[in-house]
């Protein structure tokens, strides 16, 4: 419901019909793929009910997922696919995140090796 909102927010503050445009154009396209992929995938792993299982019995013998590392990994893919959306619009925000990520690396690796 968040991803929906968010996505729904920067709709509304560009206009629909822009917003769209703009999430599948070239330098878009990979994030717009990722995000709505993760987002789907951590919802039908969360969930883990197929619509043919809804539509007839309960005992169909359609293969029903549900998994919470999968969701896990999923969610964490939609995560990184917003902080990478986020980060593209801040001026020399793709650098300032290489240096974070430089500067939190050092710091783990450094409590890691004691």
């Amino acid at each position: 419901m968040g991803s929906l909102l968010f996505l729904s927010s920067w709709a509304f503050l560009m206009g629909p019909y822009q917003y769209a445009t703009h999430l599948i154009s070239g330098p878009r396209l990979p994030f717009t793929a990722t995000y709505l992929g993760a987002i789907a995938l951590t919802i039908y792993f969360a969930v883990g009910v197929s619509l043919e299982s809804n539509l007839h019995s309960v005992e169909a013998n359609t293969p029903q997922l549900h998994s919470t590392l999968l969701t896990l990994l999923s969610s964490m893919v939609q995560l990184v696919a917003l902080v990478w959306y986020l980060v593209s619009y801040f001026p020399m925000g793709s650098q300032g995140l290489r240096f974070a990520a430089r500067v939190g690396g050092g710091r783990v690796a450094a409590w890691m090796n004691g």
